[in-house]
């Protein structure tokens, strides 16, 4: 695949190589998704913003997926997740994606015990949801790293305290938006309200991951990424359940 004019002349090494790590992500499959997030993540900032329909979406799975191919590509690639509740076993995975050395609590500062939404956990356990140290995080990888990959928590409408919700924070953080949701049944609602409400933030989305496993006995599954790029007006790309990402082919485009 010939690489656009305005990359392969341009000087920015990190911007190249991500745009070829999207083309192996997506098999060459969608390329105004390949396009998108070269254009909003790198030419303008050094990250991005994952957020989900809702929980367990897979949000986790595709920014350990990410970042490990960046990391893999030789670039420097830092991961953030601002705050978790039960465990801190995503800021170890993504961790391990990107082979950085940093603490769990470096890589997720803020943290409550009980799972549940952050506001919920923090009325629980008498703690409020530090906006300020969250930021400070971010500006720590972004600083030390030459691209940060930031997890959210949960869907855009989970509160982090009274009146501050996950699509608050990402207006703090102004990076552009990729929205992870699931394959099957539902998923046109979700995905379209969690579109709506980025657009009414006036965020920039980049593009929608359908994440996990595809069932091939749900018939939806085989429509939904053509129906939500039809009615979305943007990129969709699948990333299924243990899908590789083969880095060697993408050595010979940087010859």
């Amino acid at each position: 695949m010939k690489i656009p004019e305005e990359i392969s002349n341009g000087s920015r090494s990190i911007a190249k190589l991500l745009y070829i790590i999207i083309i192996y992500i997506v098999n060459d499959s969608d390329f105004d998704f390949i396009c998108a997030i070269f254009y909003y993540t790198v030419t303008m900032h050094k990250g991005i913003f994952i957020t989900a329909t809702d929980t367990g979406a897979g949000k986790t799975y595709v920014c350990a997926r990410l970042a490990e191919s960046l990391k893999n590509a030789g670039i420097n690639t830092g991961v953030f997740k601002p705050v978790s509740t039960g465990d801190r076993n995503d800021a170890r995975a993504l961790i391990k994606a990107c082979a950085i050395k940093e603490k769990p609590e470096t890589v997720t500062p803020i943290f409550f015990k009980n799972p549940m939404s952050p506001y919920g956990a923090g009325l629980i356990e008498g703690k409020t949801f530090d906006i300020k140290k969250a930021c400070a995080g971010l500006k720590y990888f972004l600083n030390k790293y030459d691209f940060t990959v930031v997890e959210g928590v949960g869907g855009l409408l989970v509160p982090l305290k009274k009146d501050f919700f996950v699509s608050d924070l990402i207006k703090k953080f102004k990076l552009p938006v990729i929205v992870v949701a699931r394959f099957g049944l539902g998923t046109l609602n979700h995905t379209l309200l969690t579109i709506e409400k980025l657009r009414q933030d006036k965020q920039k989305v980049s593009g929608i991951i359908l994440s996990g496993r595809k069932d091939p006995r749900d018939i939806s599954a085989k429509s939904n990424a053509f129906l939500i790029k039809k009615l979305s007006k943007l990129p969709v790309l699948e990333l299924r359940l243990n899908e590789k990402i083969d880095l060697k082919k993408a050595k010979r485009l940087l010859e």
